[in-house]
């Protein structure tokens, strides 16, 4: 199959799947929640700190995307759109705990050499020599309770991308950014958890 005729297909099933949707078909609905659900209670819990607060983000994130899902137009794919409406109720939250903390966002030129193109500072690889040093279980775990202490600006992007696995787009769609943006983002959250783990080695 050619790859214009399978986006012509996949284009299609999301199509009848945002009519189903608007129609309050519950299949389609089941559907959906059963195919995401989980991911999206885990990447609520990781931001929010707990299940329990995590279930009622959820369940009070999907109740509006259920009562304002006639003003999805389409434009991204309603997994974005579901992370999306996540991600504001536990900033809500967050903001709520007065957890919340503004990291800004800095010009990409900060960030980037100007005659090549290439960060000015290296980003942390997990699979580099750290990774073939340390165990790796333990740095697993202490990777994870640092992810779980990043500012939520930072926090997010890794849960989307390494953690639920979201690509580019459906990341840049859920958090309305570019991916200039996001790929700062990226960078800016792993030098951070970067140096957080090894400050928490350190100590051990």
């Amino acid at each position: 199959m050619r790859v214009d005729e399978k986006h012509q297909i996949m284009t299609a099933e999301n199509n009848n799947q945002i009519e189903g949707l608007k129609k309050g078909v519950p299949s389609v609905w089941q559907e959906v929640l059963t195919l995401n659900g989980p991911g999206l209670l885990g990447y609520a819990t990781r931001m929010v700190g707990d299940k329990a607060t995590a279930e009622d983000v959820v369940q009070d994130a999907l109740v509006n995307v259920f009562r304002s899902i006639e003003k999805f137009d389409g434009r991204c794919t309603i997994k974005s759109w579901l992370y999306r409406a996540i991600r504001n109720r536990a900033i809500d939250e967050i903001r709520r705990r007065k957890r919340f903390i503004d990291i800004g966002d800095d010009p990409e030129n900060e960030y980037f050499e100007d005659h090549d193109g290439h960060w000015r500072e290296d980003c942390f690889e997990w699979d580099g020599h750290a990774a073939r040093e340390l165990d790796s279980k333990r740095l697993l775990k202490v990777v994870h309770d640092e992810i779980n202490n990043l500012p939520h600006a930072h926090r997010e992007v890794l849960l989307m991308k390494e953690v639920e696995g979201l690509d580019v787009k459906e990341i840049c769609d859920a958090l309305e950014i570019s991916a200039g943006n996001l790929r700062i983002r990226i960078h800016r959250a792993r030098s951070v958890l970067r140096a957080a783990v090894w400050q928490s080695l350190n100590k051990e």
